[in-house]
């Protein structure tokens, strides 16, 4: 196991999505915090810091990944903290949305494991190379 000290929120309603990339971050080192939607999402953010990054989907029932970019941005105690967004969504002018509430990385879920997804959420983090799948 990596030693690391990064906190990550990892925002995801599906639960098999949400176990493998918690997996995957806490064997990395990472430690995970979780949340079943948006909503939840903005409460641990709240109240679970210090957060050094979040993963986030974007269709989720309760309070999708729009409305967490939203209420976060509101809050200028967390409105800092990355968000990568991971999601099933393609279509430019989501990502465009996105990228307008101040994301630093957009991955396509299809696109990427979950070992790719922890080492691109490491790249963005530390070294500021975020990608955006397009």
């Amino acid at each position: 196991m990596k030693i690391n000290k990064d906190r990550i929120l990892v925002v995801e309603d599906d639960e098999a999505t949400l176990q493998a990339i918690a997996f995957k971050l806490k064997k990395e080192g990472f430690e995970v915090i979780q949340a079943g939607d948006g909503d939840e999402g903005i409460i641990k953010l709240k109240t679970k810091g210090p957060i050094n990054g979040i993963l986030l989907d974007l269709r989720m029932p309760k309070g999708d990944g729009f409305k967490f970019l939203e209420e976060k941005a509101k809050d200028p105690k967390i409105s800092g903290v990355p968000v990568i967004i991971f999601t099933n969504l393609s279509q430019r002018d989501i990502i465009d949305r996105a990228l307008g509430l101040g994301i630093k990385g957009y991955l396509v879920k299809a696109h990427h494991s979950a070992q790719e997804i922890v080492e691109e959420l490491h790249q963005c983090l530390h070294k500021g190379k975020c990608t955006i799948d397009k």
